[in-house]
């Protein structure tokens, strides 16, 4: 197999590789610290009753509702959708730690094991991609509640994990050249768009965990059924 030769890459390659992915993170960080800083800025909302829960139990449980799709009821009846949910994002992280830990150890990226380890979650992350895309164009009821930035985030996202397919095993300069053009522009652009809800994400568990422990609601309570 012909393995990319990183003295032999362009300018272009090498910068995005470098200074402008880099750079793009530092830019983001500042963004999301700048946004956790407005949030903590906000008023904490105030309980007016007598708690009738445990907060902390239920701050808890709260989050664990991520990895517990059993207690969501439209997770329960729907799966296969959670799976989707799940593996999509693990593409997503497979192909951020990609896009970092190439640069740095690029030979070590080249063990076969990691390339179809990364080649089997882009391809997970693409056909994922490809069906969320659809839902939303072809279901009307997912046309009213998304936005154009719904549309642009799940294109690039989708086409950013099919030029994954290529890059994982880093025998295409050309392939590697737009794997990180896409995370490039991704960094600076994520700030400004809803996929930066998961920065919000700790935030939302909280208040959910402490406002529906405060009324005794999380965690759930099992109630025998009497027949």
């Amino acid at each position: 197999m012909d393995y990319i030769v990183w003295e032999k890459l362009g300018v272009g390659t090498r910068l995005l590789m470098n200074q402008l992915h880099y750079g793009g993170l530092v830019f983001m960080i500042i963004a999301y610290t700048y946004k956790i800083y407005q949030l903590l800025q906000k008023p904490k909302a105030v309980e007016g009753t007598p708690a009738r829960g445990n907060h902390k139990q239920a701050i808890a449980y709260s989050y664990m509702t991520l990895a517990m799709p059993w207690e969501i009821e439209s997770q329960r009846k729907h799966w296969y959708r959670y799976l989707e949910f799940a593996f999509f994002h693990l593409a997503m992280a497979v192909g951020i730690g990609f896009a970092f830990l190439v640069p740095i150890i690029h030979e070590t990226m080249k063990n076969p094991v990691i390339a179809v380890f990364c080649w089997i979650f882009f391809g997970f992350g693409f056909l994922i991609g490809l069906s969320r895309l659809g839902r939303r164009i072809f279901k009307p009821e997912m046309r009213l509640i998304s936005t154009p930035d719904d549309y642009f985030c799940l294109v690039l996202l989708t086409l950013w994990m099919f030029s994954g397919l290529f890059t994982a095993f880093l025998t295409s300069s050309f392939w590697l050249f737009w794997y990180y053009f896409l995370a490039t522009f991704f960094l600076f652009y994520v700030p400004f768009s809803k996929i930066s809800h998961y920065v919000y994400y700790p935030f939302i568990r909280f208040h959910v965990g402490k406002h529906f422990g405060h009324r005794g609601v999380y965690p759930k309570k099992r109630v025998a059924v009497q027949t």
